[in-house]
């Protein structure tokens, strides 16, 4: 798919925030953070990403002409792009911060930090309320950001606080551009297969998809906006979101060809899909050749989850920052639902889920240390062919005890996985299990 742009009169992010954006297609998830614990952990893991970053003095840029490939920014960031978001300049900038306060929230905050050693002990500032809820950010030691939500309610076990408040959510937040209503957050690469050139007015790149969905590549989706400045060429790139209830399994990234304007020549190159920044190129030399899907690859938003938007006690971001093992969770088509789930609360040695189709199908998945007699008594049933659990390779077997199916990883160690299927073919099994994703810690 190839793209180009325009260059109208710049916005400032003040003027573009307060504008409606016209829904290009529905949302296809929630965002929702109520009562979950919905962001990713460490956006140092999470990016691979190099020095050399450009904060400020682009002219803004904007949006092709329609059905030209382009989109307008909002000029907001937020993790991993999801809305409402905030401009950069409400960013913590370290030091003291919302924990050292004398109210309510302050001492949440402090008590949430003291249950948390890998979290900041400072730094923190209230970025964003909604009703009841407060959101706070900090800058994370590694690199990047960490989030915390607060809201009115007495800590259970899959949260900490104090004085009437208690945690809504937290883990890592790597900034990404907010994209409009209808779009999904993208990060993009240099193609390997096209040489960089300077001079070039296309520019060959490979773009990686942040949002759900499925199968599918992001070919036909992908739309493009370009800020022309004095020293940079900032590209920022968007892909249109799939509608439906969505599968995260991953996928390659996706080739796309930018058009520009005015060749980039001796000025720098920077994708604006993430904050800050990233240099691509420095002064028309290549700066380093970064990947355009997360690290470690196989890692999902938790929101990805069935289930995950109800949260509470045993939500999966809880039980994966505990476990020292890879918690998988299953994404599920439309009309499957979770419920129960059980852990060991603060400190996870194994984790149970049980989903429900819309005909009474059953997913269950069991992980982490359940069984560590012999693969023999930790894997019953008739062994039928090998398959997948998510990324890992197992054991399919017909007739376990009280299932149609069962896939077995690594039985009888610890860690090993198990999902066991009632009422499916085992055709349909194999395709649940094969969705299965890592919640990242």
């Amino acid at each position: 798919m190839e793209g180009n742009d325009n260059r109208a009169a710049p916005e400032t992010v003040a003027e573009f925030a307060l504008q409606e954006l016209q829904p290009v297609r529905a949302v296809t998830r929630s965002r929702f953070r109520a009562g979950g614990l919905p962001l990713l952990a460490g956006a140092a893991v999470v990016f691979a990403i190099c020095a050399g970053l450009l904060a400020a003095g682009m002219l803004r840029g904007s949006a092709s002409q329609p059905g030209g490939g382009g989109f307008q920014t909002t000029g907001l960031y937020g993790c991993f792009g999801s809305g409402p978001g905030f401009a950069p300049d409400q960013l913590p900038t370290g030091g003291p911060g919302a924990e050292s306060g004398t109210d309510a929230q302050a001492a949440a905050l402090r008590a949430f930090i003291a249950q948390n050693p890998d979290m900041p002990t400072s730094g923190w500032k209230m970025v964003r309320q909604s009703g009841d809820t407060m959101t706070y950010l900090a800058p994370f030691a590694m690199g990047g950001y960490v989030e915390v939500s607060l809201e009115p309610g007495t800590p259970d076990g899959a949260s900490y606080g104090a004085d009437g408040w208690r945690t809504a959510g937290y883990g890592g937040c790597p900034l990404m551009a907010v994209p409009p209503s209808g779009y999904g957050a993208a990060t993009w690469a240099l193609d390997p297969a096209v040489p960089y050139t300077p001079g070039a007015t296309e520019l060959h790149v490979l773009v990686g998809e942040w949002g759900c969905h499925g199968n599918s590549t992001a070919e036909g989706r992908i739309f493009q906006n370009v800020e022309y400045g004095s020293g940079s060429v900032v590209v920022t790139l968007a892909v249109l979101a799939r509608q439906g209830a969505q599968t995260c399994p991953g996928t390659p990234p996706t080739p796309y060809v930018v058009h520009l304007t005015d060749a980039a020549g001796t000025r720098d190159l920077l994708d604006g899909g993430v904050w800050p920044k990233v240099l691509i190129a420095a002064a028309g030399v290549p700066f380093f050749t970064p990947t355009p899907t997360p690290e470690p690859a196989n890692w999902h938003m938790p929101m990805d989850c069935t289930g995950e938007a109800t949260g509470g006690a045993g939500s999966f971001k809880a039980t994966s920052m505990s476990a020292k093992f890879d918690v998988y969770c299953a994404a599920l088509p439309a009309g499957w639902q979770r419920t129960a789930m059980s852990d060991d609360a603060r400190v996870v040695t194994s984790i149970t889920a049980t989903y429900r189709g819309p005909n009474g199908e059953v997913l269950e998945l069991t992980e982490g240390a359940f069984c560590t007699e012999s693969p023999t008594v930790c894997a019953p049933g008739s062994p039928l062919e090998t398959a997948m659990f998510g990324d890992r390779q197992g054991q399919l077997t017909a007739g376990p005890p009280g299932a149609d199916f069962a896939l077995y990883v690594d039985p009888g160690l610890s860690p090993s996985w198990k999902a066991t299927g009632s009422g499916l073919t085992a055709d349909a099994f194999k395709a649940l299990t094969a969705a299965l994703i890592v919640v990242a810690k």
